[in-house]
């Protein structure tokens, strides 16, 4: 056979070789892998966080009026004790002014001798009289009964009239008590000190009792984190925790546990804990949002693996590009890593993407996960 027949034969063949060579390396999948690695496994009570104002305060007033001085500012601080609106007071001051000019004609009246006292001096004249000559018997019983009942009426109506001068001056006292306490609650002053978010009162405006005027929270911060009952056990006051906030990207801050409530929610059935994150205070708006993870304990020289990697104790590994399914017995679990009791050896490459592509006795290429 010539060479030239040798070489039309084979350079096709050859060209068939590589094509059904690169057509098989296509039909491959890939699978993202990553090594076992040794490290510190964390046993760690995942939640989710809010931040909340320690005090939320909506200022009422007792009693209605027309506003004629707002100190309230939108975003202003505030202290405990100072003043946010003055209500007019004009129609209460005259009522006050009123009852007390009547407190004073009362107690001046209780200076004046009243008409019943001389109307007892004269009765008892005539009962001494009367007395002398029913001693001597110039008068009879009857007679004398009559004038000391005279006397006995007079005293009676005295006492009756000095009881209704009493409670006629404590009525007014206490008139004048309730006025002035009314008039002090015109006077709307805040009860913590905090900055005001909503203000619903100006100058000028005329409210009625109860009326919303403004709310104020507290400058001081909680950091309520939210957890499951079944994580909830073994949690205690002093445990480290790492928090993220939805509205601060990228940053991880340090936290600890401070506060335990055990009691669950009953809607929702979880706990709640409080959370002591070190971060400035100017920082933590009220109505931030995270997750928080709590360390219950660690172990040291663990093997890890990447939680995505296992699917109920189940992990696909791959050796000599054959991929195998293997159960493992799992430790400590973090919101990002699992530690590996048995099942696995120091440096197996799992698969931790698309783990519902592949199966046990697939041929696959690796590529270690970026």
């Amino acid at each position: 056979m010539k060479v030239s027949t040798v070489f039309n034969i084979l350079i096709p063949v050859a060209a068939l070789l590589v094509v059904g060579f690169l057509l098989f390396s296509r039909s491959i999948p890939t699978a993202i892998v990553t090594k076992t690695d040794r490290g510190i496994a964390v046993n760690a009570v995942p939640g989710t966080i809010n931040v909340l104002a320690e005090k939320e305060m909506f200022i009422r007033g007792e009693h209605g009026g027309r506003v004629i001085n707002s100190n309230l500012e939108k975003g202003g601080t505030v202290t405990a004790g100072e003043v946010l609106i003055l209500l007019d007071t004009g129609d209460i001051d005259l009522e006050i002014e009123k009852a007390e000019n009547e407190l004073s004609r009362a107690q001046r009246n209780l200076e004046i001798q009243s008409p019943l006292e001389l109307s007892l001096e004269t009765h008892k004249d005539a009962l001494e009289d009367v007395q002398f000559r029913f001693n001597n018997g110039g008068v009879r019983e009857m007679d004398l009964r009559k004038y000391q009942r005279a006397v006995e009426k007079a005293e009676d109506d005295i006492a009756r009239e000095k009881l209704t001068n009493e409670e006629t001056l404590q009525n007014l006292e206490n008139a004048i008590k309730s006025l002035k306490r009314q008039k002090e609650k015109m006077t709307i002053i805040s009860p913590i000190d905090g900055i005001v978010t909503e203000v619903h009162a100006h100058d000028g405006d005329l409210i009625s009792g109860g009326y919303q005027v403004a709310k104020v929270v507290s400058q001081t911060r909680i950091v309520e984190m939210k957890v499951s009952e079944e994580h909830f056990v073994g949690i205690a006051p002093g445990m480290p925790a790492q928090v993220s906030f939805l509205g601060i990207e990228l940053e991880q801050f340090d936290a600890k546990v401070a506060k335990i409530i055990p009691v669950a929610d009953p809607r929702t059935q979880r706990f709640t804990v409080h959370l002591e994150v070190n971060i400035k205070r100017e920082r933590l708006d009220p109505g931030l949002t995270g997750d928080a993870v709590i360390t219950l304990n660690e172990h040291e020289d663990a093997l890890l693996i990447p939680r995505q990697a296992v699917v109920r104790n189940d992990v696909l590994v791959v050796k000599d590009g054959i991929v195998s399914r293997k159960k493992i017995q799992i430790g400590y679990t973090s919101v990002t890593m699992i530690e590996v009791l048995d099942g696995l050896s120091d440096g197996d490459q799992v698969i931790v993407e698309n783990l519902h592509l592949f199966d046990d006795g697939d041929r696959v290429k690796v590529a270690p996960k970026s």
